[in-house]
Formats: structure tokens, C-alpha cells, sequence
């Protein structure tokens, strides 16, 4: 880059002022567009984990191809992530380079006005000038005063030579800053190649299995035949549990009015638990919690949606769900995700052990447990361990969560906090 003209400087002084009135914008969008690279990197890591534990059965599945469709979509927004800090470090690059310009520049300058205050003050002290000054004066006040601005003189060479190792040490400093940024470019282009072969790679392992698999559909549609009928019999079970809870809520409050002799309440069937006092208390700071509450498990990524649809590869393959499978890792222990009352504990054959949580006229379960750590009627807070998660008989480890307002089915994916 060639030195800046005076007119220059001035306008690219402007230009870097403007540019650093957004830069702590700028900097806390790299840094959080880091902080989400290195989340989705740990999610792809876990993904892995997950697809080489299944792979060991040496066959493929709907799981394992559920894990390398995740894999997939996390490999092409890290991609798009780095394609952003590219861009944004490119940005940084433009400004770091002007600014060091104008440091150079500004610095130049002043070396040369120090040089030529130099010179001027070695020639006046070689002809001994600044001695005569003093020593001319009419009175002792005057050379006082003549002797005083000398030194102020001095000082101020003394204080230009100060500024001038600061400015030099800013230049330096600038030169390392750009370079540190160069080289982040660098990496992040360097990375990005890697991910975009890495992600060709997983493409073509999808193919291969949607392929394999497309030969066994029926038997992929008997199994989830199988497997449906299973969540059935456990939402049954589950629907029911609430309805003998809000029944019991029910009969409770009747003997609470007929004790206050207020004769007895309507027999009318609810669908959800009649609010007192403390239900709706409890149901409404639930509810405020929508959308922020903690995950049942530290780490997994959902594996199937909540609701009925056609499974994205095999239109054939109709898939229903009235929660959220959530794909986790081995030995993974489940929580509450909000304070409550254990309701029921439910055994379901093919979907292992089920707690259902009162949470006032909101209920939450966590299904597909091989151990239970609580017990029915147990008061329990936020992040309370509830179990451990199944190995099922693909050899992974799901959890089927989900979230009830009385006997309606809720979309758990809306009440638990983003990732």
C-alpha cells in the first residue's frame, strides 16, 4: 500500500472514525459467530459419537440415518458459519489496514518534525546560541525567565521523543493485530474446504444408506408398525394417568366444599386439573417458562418431531409422535425440567420405564428409562435426576419426552430453550 497524501489521511481518518463506531458491533458479531462455530462443532462431535456406537451393529437403520441427515444439516450451517466469519474477518482486515496506515503515516510525520527540532536544537547549542540567550539578558528576572523556557523547550523534545516510541509501539502493535487476522482468514478458509470434502462425504454415505435401505421398506414400516403400537399403549397409559389425576383433584374439592357446607361441585368432566390456589400458581409459572426451559438430558439433538408427517426420505414411511425423540449419548441421566409432583410411573414393554410430572394443570414425561431414581408422590425441583436412558434394540439411546395441558398434547420443541 503506498503512503497517504495529507488530503488522504484526513479523509481516511474520517473513514476509520466512521468504521469504529460500529467496531464493538463488529467485534461482538465475530465473537459470537465464533461462539456458535464452536457449538456447532460440539454438536457434530456428538453426532458422531452416536452414528459410530449404532454403526457397530453393523447394519443400517432409520436411526443411523436420522443421526447422518443431523450430521449433514450441522456440517452445512458450520459452512455457512465460516463463510460469515470469512466475511467479517475480511472486514476487519480492510480496517486494521487503514488504521495501520494512518499510524505509519502519523508516525513518519513526526519523526520528521522531531528531526528537524533536533537539528535546529544541536546546531543552536553548538554555537552556543542558547548559552548567549541567557546570558544577554538586561536583568537576573529576565534570565530567569529565558532559562525557564529553555527547559520547557527541552522537555517538550523530551516529550516528542515519548511519542514518538508510543506511536512506534502502536504501529508495531497494529502490524501484529493484522497479521493475527490474516492468519484467522487463513484457518477459517483452510477449514472450510475441510468441511465442505467432509460434507461430500456424508452425502455420499447417505445415498448408500437411503439405497440399502429403500430394499427392506416393508420391514422398516413393520417395525415402526411395531414400535407406534408400543407409544399406543404408553400414551394410553399416560392419558389415562391424568385423567385419574384430575379426577382425584376432582373428588378433592368436593370434599373440601361439603366440609364448608357449600354443597358439592359440578360432577361435569374437565379436561384439566380444576385450578385452586397453588395449581394455578404452579401452572402459571409453567407456563411463563415457555420456551426457556432446560433440556430433560445435558446433550442430544431431537431425532423426530413432534406431530404425524412423512419421513423425509421414504414418502412411504408415515411417522407419528406426540412428543420429541431426543438422541443422546450412553449412560445419559434424564431431569425435570420444572418443579412438580411425580404423578405416575408407568411400564411400558419396548419403551422401558415412563415418570409422569404434575405440574399443575401441566404435565411432562420422560419415557424410554431403564432405571427410575424417584418415586410416585415425590416433590421434586428443577434439574432433579429422574433416570437413565434406555439402550433400545438398534443399540442407541433415545428419550421420548413430551409436555401435557391436562389431556391435550403440547409441542415439547415450543417449551424447551433453544440451543
Amino acid at each position: 500500500m503506498k503512503p497517504l497524501g495529507s488530503n488522504a489521511i484526513k479523509w481516511a481518518t474520517l473513514v476509520v472514525f466512521i468504521f469504529s463506531l460500529g467496531n464493538g458491533f463488529t467485534q461482538n458479531s465475530r465473537r459470537a459467530l465464533e461462539a456458535k462455530r464452536r457449538r456447532v462443532e460440539r454438536e457434530i462431535a456428538e453426532s458422531q459419537k452416536i452414528l459410530f456406537h449404532t454403526q457397530k451393529q453393523k447394519q443400517n437403520t432409520l436411526s443411523q440415518l436420522n443421526t447422518i441427515s443431523r450430521i449433514i444439516e450441522q456440517r452445512t450451517a458450520l459452512i455457512q458459519n465460516l463463510q460469515m466469519e470469512v466475511v467479517a474477518n475480511e472486514d476487519e482486515i480492510f480496517k486494521q489496514s487503514l488504521q495501520l496506515e494512518i499510524l505509519k503515516t502519523s508516525f513518519e510525520n513526526e519523526k520528521q518534525k522531531l528531526s528537524k527540532t533536533v537539528k535546529k536544537a544541536y546546531k543552536s547549542r553548538k554555537s552556543g546560541r542558547e548559552v548567549a540567550f541567557v546570558f544577554t539578558s538586561k536583568n537576573l528576572k529576565q534570565a530567569l525567565r529565558r532559562w525557564k523556557y529553555l527547559r520547557k523547550v527541552s522537555d517538550f523534545r523530551r516529550y516528542q521523543i515519548g511519542q514518538i516510541q508510543v506511536q512506534w509501539e502502536q504501529v508495531q502493535t497494529a502490524i501484529v493485530n493484522l497479521n493475527e487476522v490474516k492468519q484467522q482468514k487463513t484457518n477459517l478458509l483452510t477449514s472450510k474446504e475441510k468441511e465442505k470434502t467432509k460434507l461430500e462425504s456424508d452425502k455420499t454415505t447417505k445415498v448408500e444408506m437411503v439405497n440399502q435401505l429403500s430394499k427392506k421398506e416393508n420391514e422398516l414400516n413393520e417395525r415402526i408398525r411395531i414400535k407406534q403400537g408400543q407409544m399406543a399403549k404408553l400414551n394410553r397409559a399416560i392419558s389415562n394417568a391424568i385423567a385419574r389425576e384430575i379426577e382425584a383433584e376432582r373428588r378433592r374439592q368436593e370434599r373440601i366444599a361439603a366440609r364448608k357446607n357449600q354443597g358439592t361441585s359440578t360432577t361435569k368432566k374437565s379436561k384439566t386439573i380444576e385450578a385452586t390456589p397453588e395449581t394455578r400458581e404452579l401452572s402459571n409459572s409453567f407456563s411463563k417458562n415457555r420456551g426457556i426451559l432446560p433440556w430433560p438430558v445435558d446433550r442430544g439433538y431431537v431425532s423426530q418431531k413432534f406431530g404425524v408427517y412423512p419421513h423425509p426420505d421414504f414418502k412411504n414411511i408415515t411417522l407419528q409422535n406426540n412428543g420429541i425423540d431426543i438422541t443422546t449419548n450412553k449412560d445419559a441421566v434424564v431431569k425435570s425440567v420444572y418443579k412438580g409432583t411425580i404423578s405416575a410411573i408407568l411400564s411400558i414393554p419396548g419403551q422401558g420405564e415412563a415418570v409422569l410430572v404434575n405440574h399443575g394443570e401441566y404435565f411432562t414425561v420422560y419415557s424410554r428409562l431403564s432405571e427410575v431414581f424417584v418415586q410416585k408422590g415425590e416433590i421434586i425441583g428443577i434439574g432433579k435426576t429422574i433416570g437413565k436412558v434406555m439402550t433400545d434394540d438398534e443399540g442407541k439411546f433415545v428419550l421420548q419426552f413430551q409436555v401435557w395441558l391436562g389431556q391435550e398434547k403440547q409441542n415439547p420443541q415450543n417449551w424447551l430453550k433453544s440451543k
